[in-house]
């Protein structure tokens, strides 16, 4: 769907929610493609409010786009009447829903921030360190915000293995130090399967990237919020995505920075003093990352040895350190 099409579609079906004025929709930005979808932000010439219509891909034989578009909308809707909502945290103000031409596409209140990845870049170090923090507050809320009554869970280290084995155990043979890595997780994970972890309604892909920031106020993105599960599994990604923020090429004096960016972000969640299943956690979503880039071919598997294998290394390392 091209610019031009959102933006009709929206003067012919979307009446703004602030002045009420219908056809008035203009694009401030062209569209920008993201992974299942395109963003772009539109504003109403009448009174100047700022939109983002978040497109879906069309259907396919293996999903149902429209169906995905319409739940994160409807769970977005959900977040607002049950999310602590305040100057500091919440999350996207959604303003409307629509289909056409086998899309969803949802529209939300544009807010005025950088993702934290991006954020972050712009921080001098105690800063950064208090943005990390406040990004596991934000977790927390969210996890508090979800059923009350949800149960004690496991880890599920028997189909992780399975999963991580069948789907990318071919190319995570082909050097000795994966596998060892991954002989690492699967000996660990046997050890740690019996132990129970407190459920919540995990947000499903939390990253810096899926959190804006304007230097005030924490925003979430993408929130999928269906899964419970152990915590872990929200705060893994996020880790290891600020691993991979920090690490920039030659870059040592931020790298040594990362430990301190993880320790506040885990005292803003809460999180006690057990690492080990945190790092579990880690080490199967790096070795799942790196697995996904070496299927790709030769030249993402190169990219993913320097990108991603030193964060393998280092995770398995402080596995074995802990177990």
């Amino acid at each position: 769907m091209t610019g031009l099409g959102v933006a009709g579609l929206l003067n012919a079906r979307f009446i703004c929610t602030s002045c009420r004025a219908s056809g008035s929709w203009i694009a401030v930005t062209r569209p920008l493609p993201r992974q299942n979808s395109s963003i772009q932000r539109l504003r109403c010439v009448r009174c100047q409010e700022q939109i983002v219509a978040k497109v879906s891909r069309r259907d396919d034989l293996r999903s149902d786009a429209r169906a995905e578009s319409r739940r994160e909308y409807e769970t977005l809707c959900t977040l607002q009447r049950v999310f602590p909502q305040d100057e500091h945290f919440g999350t996207l103000l959604s303003l409307g829903y629509l289909e056409s031409a086998g899309r969803g596409i949802m529209v939300t209140r544009h807010f005025c921030g950088d993702n934290l990845a991006q954020h972050l870049r712009s921080l001098g170090e105690p800063d950064a360190r208090e943005a990390c923090r406040a990004a596991g507050v934000w977790l927390r809320k969210l996890h508090q915000s979800g059923d009350p009554d949800v149960q004690m869970q496991m880890l599920g280290v028997a189909d992780k293995l399975d999963y991580l084995a069948v789907t990318y155990g071919a190319v995570l043979r082909r050097d000795r130090e994966t596998w060892t890595a991954y002989r690492c997780l699967e000996q660990t994970g046997l050890r740690m399967d019996a132990r129970e972890f407190a459920g919540v309604r995990q947000h499903g892909d939390f990253k810096p990237q899926n959190m804006l920031c304007d230097g005030t106020r924490y925003i979430g993105l993408d929130i999928h919020w269906q899964s419970i599960g152990p915590a872990v599994y929200d705060l893994a990604p996020f880790l290891n995505h600020l691993w991979l923020v920090c690490r920039t090429f030659g870059s040592l004096l931020t790298n040594r920075h990362y430990l301190q960016r993880e320790s506040m972000f885990l005292a803003g969640y809460g999180y006690g003093n057990d690492p080990q299943a945190v790092y579990w956690a880690q080490l199967y979503f790096a070795l799942c990352y790196l697995g996904a880039y070496r299927q790709k071919g030769r030249l993402a598997a190169n990219y993913a040895r320097w990108r991603i294998g030193p964060l393998v290394r280092e995770l398995a390392r402080r596995l074995e350190e802990v177990s």
